[in-house]
């Protein structure tokens, strides 16, 4: 049922100076740690790759935190993301628990390098951006198909070899 909403012109509006750019989602080689593997993808603007020497900062902070015992991780699988925006990176590693439930991490890097992310008291807070959505949906996909299979190695392969991948809008 549609109702009148007397006041949508005021809500959900977006800022007149911003312009909605194309960003490509590039997978990369998995990151192997002792307790997870995770699917690697790299988002950012054509004009504005990810550096190799930034994917390879975040995948050692990464290895340094599991091996400091500050990852809680459980022999899983999942997915990180790099996102570049303009001179900014976040990094989120993404795993599934509990069979079907989306456990998160948000980064940061500064000039020291990659920190978690501030946890915010307000509610609702900012989880994933409309890309990073992008990546989330094609991996919610591929883990309902793992679900849905006979959930042996070869299903688990499968799905670490499907990848998202492409340019956005």
């Amino acid at each position: 049922m549609t109702q009148a909403i007397p006041n949508l012109g005021e809500l959900g509006s977006i800022p007149a100076e911003y312009v909605h750019t194309e960003k490509t989602i590039r997978p990369d080689e998995e990151l192997l740690l002792p307790t997870a593997v995770f699917k690697w993808y790299d988002i950012f603007r054509a004009d504005q790759d990810v550096p190799k020497d930034v994917r390879e900062e975040a995948q050692d902070w990464l290895r340094s935190e599991e091996a400091a015992g500050r990852l809680e991780l459980r022999q899983e699988i999942g997915y990180a993301l790099l996102h570049r925006a303009g001179d900014k990176y976040f990094l989120m590693i993404c795993v599934w628990r509990n069979i079907n439930e989306l456990h998160t991490g948000l980064y940061f890097k500064d000039d020291a390098g990659f920190l978690p992310y501030p946890v915010r008291a307000e509610v609702p807070r900012p989880t994933m951006d409309i890309l990073e959505l992008d990546v989330t949906s094609h991996e919610r996909r591929g883990w309902s198909r793992y679900l849905s299979s006979d959930r042996d190695e070869a299903a688990k392969q499968a799905y670490l070899d499907d990848r998202c991948t492409g340019i956005l809008v």
